[in-house]
């Protein structure tokens, strides 16, 4: 029987380890990505502490469920949707009841680096939203018109163990939505969420 040389035997248990290791988890995110995100949507602008109908709303709760697909280089190509509440505070808000936006998104996400346990990113996307508005008497039963806009972030993408990884990151969303009878909700808002991210 040939034996195997040594040098081989060790280059082949190496390839093994590394392909085991997190930081191929972490540099591999391809070629299709499942990602669980949640965290909270903080308002900003008007939609925190204006006097119109829709603003004057609070931080919540956001979740959100994705895909992404990875390519070729550091290009990732990712697409999903997120829900968020803006617990109501003022301008004719019902106080305890929140807007429910719903967002569904298609971006891009560029990786800053293509290996490694850490894998900083930054991500382009455009949105479109619609807004459940139970929570003001005047809109009972109504959503807002579907509304567009974009949202920009950063994050970390964290190898933690084979195919599962950990994604925390940031992002600030601009989206404008018609109120029924006329008018814009213009929602300015921050997402800091963390995401579950199981590659196939």
């Amino acid at each position: 029987m040939r034996r195997v040389p040594i040098r081989a035997a060790h280059l082949a248990v190496a390839s093994f380890l590394a392909v085991m290791s997190p930081s191929a988890a972490a540099g591999q995110a391809a070629p299709l990505v499942l990602e669980a995100r949640s965290g909270s949507a903080v308002p900003l602008g008007s939609f925190d502490d204006g006097v119109r109908p829709g603003e004057g709303t609070g931080a919540g709760f956001s979740f959100g469920l994705g895909f992404a697909y990875s390519g070729s280089g550091r290009r990732t190509t990712t697409f999903g949707f997120a829900q968020h509440r803006f617990p109501c505070r003022d301008a004719g808000c019902r106080v305890g009841e929140s807007w429910v936006a719903t967002a569904f998104d298609v971006g891009v996400r560029l990786n800053l680096a293509t290996s490694g346990d850490v894998i900083p990113w930054i991500r382009l996307a455009g949105l479109a939203a619609r807004t459940e508005l139970d929570a003001h008497p005047d809109y009972r039963g109504d959503v807002t018109e579907l509304g567009f806009g974009g949202e920009a972030g950063i994050g970390l993408y964290i190898g933690a163990f084979e195919s599962v990884a950990l994604n925390p990151g940031v992002r600030a969303a601009a989206v404008n939505t018609g109120l029924p009878g006329g008018g814009v909700l213009r929602m300015r808002y921050l997402v800091a969420d963390l995401g579950l991210a199981v590659a196939f």
